[in-house]
């Protein structure tokens, strides 16, 4: 949740950036795609991937040697289209969950129930669930989301946090 160094690792080498004290598989080398930023105070359960690129169904032939550059047999002009991802503050993302790249915003605040696997965006403070992920409700009143989004609390360091948190009960 702290490492600074995991932190620099991760967006040197894998492009992939970190807020501070997320956590979780995501943050292991290989279970997330380049292109990928991580919000403040995210939690992410074990088994969780994050596909930025699906295989071309159109092409005489699907295996990666023809579309990725990386493996020598192509160039980098006959790539797949490979898609960012932003997952938003304080999210929590359950154990097995697979997101695939029709997924390019995961809000603030929003919770994806384990073992689902979102092919499209998630919005703030929505809860989803299922194969594919749908919507099921809400977090928090309306007047409370409006309140977080302007005010996003956690820029702050978790001392301040924690008392700022105690004033939104």
């Amino acid at each position: 949740m702290t490492s600074a160094t995991l932190r620099r690792v991760l967006k040197t080498h894998f492009k992939i950036e970190v807020g501070a004290h997320s956590y979780g598989s995501l943050l292991t080398p290989g279970m997330c795609d380049e292109n990928t930023v991580v919000g403040r105070y995210v939690s992410i359960g074990p088994n969780v991937r994050r596909f930025g690129a699906a295989h071309p169904m159109d092409a005489a032939s699907m295996h990666p040697y023809w579309y990725n550059a990386k493996l020598g047999y192509s160039t980098a002009d006959h790539d797949v289209t490979r898609t960012a991802l932003t997952i938003g503050d304080d999210t929590w993302i359950g154990g097995n969950v697979t997101i695939l790249p029709g997924c390019r915003r995961i809000g603030v605040g929003a919770v994806i129930g384990a073992g689902s696997v979102v092919t499209r965006d998630v919005g703030d403070f929505e809860i989803v669930v299922g194969n594919p992920a749908r919507p099921v409700r809400e977090r928090l009143s309306p007047d409370l989301r409006a309140r977080l989004l302007l005010e996003s609390p956690w820029s702050l360091e978790p001392a301040v946090l924690k008392k700022r948190l105690a004033q939104y009960e």
